[in-house]
């Protein structure tokens, strides 16, 4: 749900969390048996396999899966259900459940931005990426735009963050007369040394890109904090 709410801030997003929220709470009351008859199916505040007692190991495992089960096909059913927009009935028109309106914010960025560049996106790596907490900072920097483009290829290219995958990479990306140059020195920063490889570094065809690229890896961007 805080992920929701993280979406519901980005164009196309804002109905997501009254839809997401009532549903929720369906399932909650549901869950715990707000409402209904007799005693609740779950209750409150008590873990699973606390709430599963019984003399005979194997049968309590056995309900403990089935109750595990329950909630998975609850959560699939929520995440594939459909959704109201917002303003219309219950009995009005329906729009596509929640993981096809990433599908088609994904498949959008992807026609947009990053078709042209051989780059995509699909809605796993959309959610791993609002879910980050560098993607604000990155399109702070680079434009809404622009930082599709960055993130895109800086996981296509898995270029990570520690010194030493930042170097495994250079080597494995840039060929030079001496492999000596490509060692990143001990008093050199990381972003001093992808500055002294820049003009090596090509991650596409395109050079005003590809120096992008190396400025937002200076900057501390990487594909192990812009996907989490």
């Amino acid at each position: 749900m805080l992920r929701l709410e993280n979406y519901a801030k980005r164009p196309g997003y804002s109905s997501i969390t009254k839809y997401a929220y009532a549903r929720a709470e369906e399932y909650i009351k549901d869950f715990i048996g707000i409402g209904k008859k007799g005693k609740p199916r779950f209750k409150e505040n008590v873990k699973l396999d606390k709430n599963i007692k019984g003399d005979d190991a194997e049968e309590v495992f056995k309900k403990n899966v089935q109750k595990i089960r329950m909630t998975i096909k609850a959560m699939e059913e929520f995440l594939g259900s459909q959704s109201s927009t917002l303003g219309e009935s219950r009995s009005g028109k329906k729009t596509e459940g929640i993981n096809a309106i990433y599908d088609k914010r994904a498949q959008t960025i992807t026609d947009e931005f990053l078709k042209k560049h051989n780059l995509s996106m699909d809605a796993n790596d959309l959610k791993r990426f609002f879910d980050s907490k560098k993607q604000a900072k990155l399109e702070k920097d680079y434009g809404s735009q622009q930082m599709f483009i960055i993130a895109a290829i800086i996981k296509k290219e898995n270029i990570r963050g520690s010194r030493k995958e930042l170097e495994e990479y250079v080597k494995t990306h840039v060929q030079v007369n001496d492999p000596k140059e490509l060692k990143m020195k001990k008093t050199e920063s990381r972003a001093e040394y992808l500055e002294r490889m820049r003009d090596k570094l090509n991650y596409t065809k395109d050079k005003v890109l590809n120096d992008i690229i190396t400025n937002a890896l200076q900057d501390g961007f990487s594909a192990s904090n812009l996907f989490i």
